[in-house]
């Protein structure tokens, strides 16, 4: 076995979220905190990566800020029972709760501002849409993407060079022939690496449904 294929096998996923909001729920106590742990550790790169979307140009402090706030009335929610999963998809509530949170962000910094325009504005660009469910679960998917294949780029487990094929690949757009010309590799192998890499990002992504 390889250093890679062994690598490959020790690669572990956490738990699906429908696991952690039922342990989340069925907890006597408040929330479980090794299980609210894991919650935010999966959750909290989507929810960074759904912030920059809806709001383009937030800094990284603001940003930090409102994704500490969707957590601090998401924990005070799941504590309350007021999440009922029968009444929709989960991604659904929690991504209508960042916006919400947002537009409420923005209302607020206008008023003190005492900036009315600047408020409907803003307001407007997070909130209007033709069909507000589909153009949220689309940013939805889209940081649910950028979350999976940071945390896969980011694991310890995957080699180096994994990771160099994956940038040449998705960041620079560079074709497989191209990238296998730059590493001084088979094009087969960047084939092989790429589709390794696609089956992780679809087995983190897998745990958002």
């Amino acid at each position: 076995m390889t250093n890679e294929s062994r690598r490959s096998s020790a690669w572990s996923y956490p738990e699906t979220s429908a696991t952690l909001l039922r342990t989340l729920r069925e907890a006597r106590s408040g929330v479980d905190d090794v299980a609210w742990a894991r919650f935010v550790d999966m959750y909290g790169p989507v929810v960074h990566h759904l912030v920059h979307l809806l709001s383009p140009g937030i800094s990284d402090a603001d940003t930090d800020d409102a994704v500490q706030d969707v957590f601090v009335k998401l924990v005070n929610i799941l504590r309350s029972g007021a999440y009922d999963s029968a009444k929709g998809k989960f991604r659904t509530y929690l991504s209508t709760l960042v916006r919400r949170l947002l537009i409420d962000r923005y209302r607020e910094a206008a008023a003190r501002r005492r900036d009315r325009q600047v408020e409907i504005e803003v307001a407007e660009e997070i909130a209007v849409e033709d069909d507000p469910g589909a153009w949220m679960d689309a940013k939805w998917r889209i940081a649910c993407r950028m979350a999976a294949e940071r945390r896969v780029m980011e694991d310890s487990a995957l080699a180096e060079q994994s990771r160099e094929v994956w940038r040449l690949l998705s960041v620079d757009g560079l074709s497989v022939k191209e990238a296998a010309r730059r590493l001084g590799i088979p094009a087969n192998t960047v084939s092989k690496i790429k589709r390794r890499i696609e089956t992780r990002i679809a087995a983190v992504l897998a745990l958002y449904e």
